[in-house]
């Protein structure tokens, strides 16, 4: 394995790493945005509560939850793929396998 085959898979973890490290979090933070309204303040600017969230926004939100829920479950399916051809013979990714 040559210097640049190492950089490049360093590369490839380190950007998995930052989607999934960082995007899913953002993600479930805007589902959970979108779930509420307007902050409600008193006299002082302290946050007492908040408004309902409008419908399209509840949409929003629980469209962001569902892409969430995919997104999960087709990675645990990838982590999953190989044990999951081995025992079922399922390929759920093919030409995708580990074996060299």
């Amino acid at each position: 394995m040559t210097a640049a085959e190492i950089l490049t898979a360093i590369v490839r973890v380190a950007g998995l790493a930052v989607i999934f490290g960082a995007g899913i979090p953002v993600l479930f933070s805007l589902g959970m945005r979108c779930m509420v309204g307007d902050p409600i303040r008193d006299d002082n600017g302290v946050v007492i509560g908040d408004t309902p969230a409008s419908p399209q926004m509840k949409v929003l939100g629980w469209t962001v939850y569902a892409v969430l829920v995919a997104l999960i479950c087709v990675a645990i399916v990838w982590l999953a793929k190989d044990t999951l051809n081995h025992y079922f013979g399922w390929e759920l990714f093919p030409g995708l396998s580990s074996k060299h």
